[in-house]
């Protein structure tokens, strides 16, 4: 990888906060009419990879920009974050709280999956507004209809057009690591075809599920998505030698060892709820629907006070929070929440199981203890990160420019 030199900030690490700040404020190069950017999420890209797996085009990206370790937003799950990124705000602003939504109004269940979910423009439409050519690519299905809406150009591994099997190869299997190369392959297609202005681009946390950053496996998968980054960001910078790129995460990844059902839990001592893991999708090789967070959603007549003060007591729940409070804090949209919030310390996970409590033996996320990620920019001098920042912010930084 050759990219130009750019002088960036200063190397920071900042550690999560609470989300309870303003809104995102970047200063940015208002009315930049050349605005374009490259934006890379590598999914479960937990900062202890970075410390095991080489990585010199990565590195290189952040010697000669900025390299930040940033906070990722809560609950920390793929739905969540990606549509944080591509949005460039906390769910607050888009809606999405969660993979999985239940309507306590209808008592429907659904994936949230869907575009018309959204209660914001995503940076695929506001690029379209300007007159910009756009794409998105994603390994997994679920979040293109989310992070390509108004995009030219949407394009998933598990469905990809001929045309692009030609230039990438034949399609993987989304339960590999192979497919997250084979999504970069494709990405530097996409760029040397159709040479999109504004271009989003995600992988699948398959591997890190599997496999963890001391391992081999787990190693050789992050220095193989470095080396096809190596060579996209050639292709994106000879194309547009002015355009930004930024490569982030959407959470990080941790061993767990204990698995609570909270509505198990409530109702073992006579109060009415169902706890519902926000992790929860259609991807259960990846997690077995077990993460760090889950909406606990009472029955008629329980007591809110007494639910959570029992939650609170439970050992492996660091906390469970009333819906209003756990919105504020995280910044989320209550309408799409259950009435209690809980989160889980660094070594639990919530499931829907026939006991109250279990042994696991797994690797997956959701909790504040995942929400460190790492952010690499470059040839971005629009971006400046202020003390608190959130991966978003950098996406919100493009944003601003187009709205100049």
């Amino acid at each position: 990888m050759q990219p130009k030199k750019n002088a960036g900030n200063p190397r920071k690490t900042l550690e999560p906060d609470r989300g309870d700040r303003a809104p995102p404020s970047n200063r940015s190069l208002k009315g930049e009419t050349s605005l374009k950017a490259l934006i890379i999420c590598i999914d479960g890209g937990d900062p202890a990879y970075f410390e095991t797996a080489p990585t010199p085009n990565l590195d290189r990206l952040g010697a000669e920009g900025q390299r930040l370790f940033v906070k990722a937003q809560m609950p920390t799950v793929t739905n969540v974050n990606n549509v944080s990124l591509i949005c460039g705000g906390p769910p607050s602003m888009h809606g999405i709280t969660a993979n999985y939504f239940l309507n306590p109004e209808t008592g429907e269940e659904v994936y949230m999956e869907s575009g018309d979910f959204l209660l914001s423009p995503t940076l695929m439409e506001m690029g379209a507004a300007a007159g910009r050519r756009t794409a998105a690519l994603a390994s997994k299905k679920k979040l293109t209809d989310m992070i390509g809406k108004g995009a030219d150009t949407v394009i998933t591994a598990e469905e990809p057009p001929e045309w692009l099997i030609d230039r990438a190869g034949p399609k993987e299997e989304i339960y590999s690591a192979e497919v997250n190369f084979w999504l970069l392959r494709a990405a530097r297609a996409v760029v040397e075809e159709k040479a999109p202005e504004l271009f989003y681009v995600t992988t699948t946390d398959f591997s890190q599920h599997k496999f963890g950053p001391e391992t081999p496996e787990g190693q050789e998968h992050l220095s193989t998505i470095d080396e096809e980054i190596g060579r996209l960001a050639d292709a994106w910078a000879g194309i547009h030698p002015e355009g930004a790129i930024f490569v982030t995460a959407d959470h990080g990844m941790r061993q767990k060892t204990r698995a609570i059902d909270p509505g198990v839990v409530l109702r073992g001592r006579g109060i009415a709820a169902e706890a519902v893991p926000i992790i929860k999708d259609r991807y259960v090789v990846h997690h077995g629907n077990q993460g760090g967070a889950a909406y606990v959603h009472l029955g008629e007549g329980a007591s809110l006070d007494e639910a959570a003060a029992i939650l609170n007591e439970v050992p492996g729940i660091d906390g469970a929070l009333p819906r209003e409070e756990a919105a504020g804090r995280f910044r989320l949209l209550p309408a799409r929440m259950g009435e209690i919030m809980v989160i889980a310390d660094e070594d639990t996970v919530f499931g829907v199981m026939d006991e109250a409590e279990r042994e696991v033996n797994l690797r997956s996320h959701g909790s504040v203890h995942e929400q460190t990620v790492p952010l690499f920019s470059w040839n971005a001098p629009f971006f400046d990160p202020g003390e608190e920042a959130s991966h978003y912010d950098a996406v919100r930084s493009v944003m601003n420019g187009l709205e100049g």
